[in-house]
Order: C-alpha cells, then sequence, then structure tokens
C-alpha cells in the first residue's frame, strides 16, 4: 500500500485518528493500536485496557500502539 506523507493511522471502527472525538464514545482518541490477529486498527476508545496491555474487543488479543 502507497501511503502519503500526511496519511495517518484511524480506528476502523469509528473511523477517528489521535486528537479527534470517538463517534462511539465521545471521548479523545488518544492513541491507534493494531490487532496482530484481526490485522485491523482501533483506538483506545474502542478496545479496551487489561492491567497494562491493550486488547480487542473483537478477539481480547494484545494489540501494539502504532500511533
Amino acid at each position: 500500500m502507497n501511503r502519503g506523507k500526511n496519511s495517518k493511522a484511524y480506528c476502523i471502527f469509528c473511523g477517528s485518528t489521535v486528537g479527534q472525538e470517538s463517534d462511539r464514545t465521545g471521548g479523545i482518541v488518544e492513541a491507534v493500536y493494531d490487532c496482530p490477529k484481526c490485522k485491523l486498527n482501533y483506538c483506545g476508545e474502542c478496545s479496551f485496557r487489561d492491567g497494562d496491555k491493550q486488547r480487542c474487543l473483537r478477539c481480547t488479543s494484545v494489540m501494539y500502539k502504532i500511533m
């Protein structure tokens, strides 16, 4: 995939990127994560915190911060 210099990772669920308001929760998106199993990006508002890990709502895999 060819991405431009100004492209940003966004949440596949709510469509928000860092700094925007999530349409789903109304909260400000502080990070975007990648789910290695689903191969999709989710923001911190559309995933859940489990201790010091961020987990995917679909499959509960540990996700990695990309933005």
